[in-house]
């Protein structure tokens, strides 16, 4: 099991392992911990991507990822279509649209259950994005060969420099 299932094992643990309930603390945590799940089986997928590198050269790629970046282009893959580097407009997969808008919504989650202590997390509200994320793994692993994955992929790591 790669660290991407890890962690989405861990975060259905911490959402879930109190007798008496979760406290803000781990709800918080399983949240973080569940966008860091989909994070780094997206990272995995593009470092084992890499063709004819080193595991140093892959470790790289992966290392070359963003966040911020990465939102940004889930948000335009999470939309029907999208025009790639040479101004083409392609249809999106469902399944891959999915898996972008739960990143780039898993994100700004995070951002929330991170740094805004103001905003208390029910049970309820986590299990629906634990549901969401493991949902977005069964979508990934369902489009991942697809070729607009791999364009999703590319996209994240390069950006849109060209068209």
């Amino acid at each position: 099991m790669g660290i991407a299932q890890d962690l989405l094992a861990q975060a259905n643990h911490l959402a879930t392992y109190q007798a008496l309930g979760p406290t803000q603390c781990d709800l918080r945590r399983a949240v973080s911990t569940a966008y860091y799940a989909l994070f780094h089986l997206l990272v995995e997928d593009t470092g084992q991507r890499w063709q004819g590198g080193t595991k140093a050269s892959e470790a790289g790629l992966q290392r070359a990822l963003d966040h911020g970046p990465m939102r940004q282009v889930s948000m335009q893959f999470s939309t029907p279509n999208w025009t790639d580097w040479r101004g083409s407009v392609n249809v999106v997969p469902l399944q891959l649209r999915r898996v972008a808008g739960t990143f780039a919504d898993l994100q700004e989650d995070r951002h929330i259950a991170d740094y805004n202590n103001q905003e208390p997390w029910t049970n309820t509200e986590v299990q629906e994005i634990l549901i969401g994320v493991a949902l977005a793994f069964q979508d990934w692993h369902s489009i991942r060969t697809d070729p607009m994955a791999g364009n999703y992929l590319l996209a994240m790591l390069i950006g849109k420099r060209r068209q």
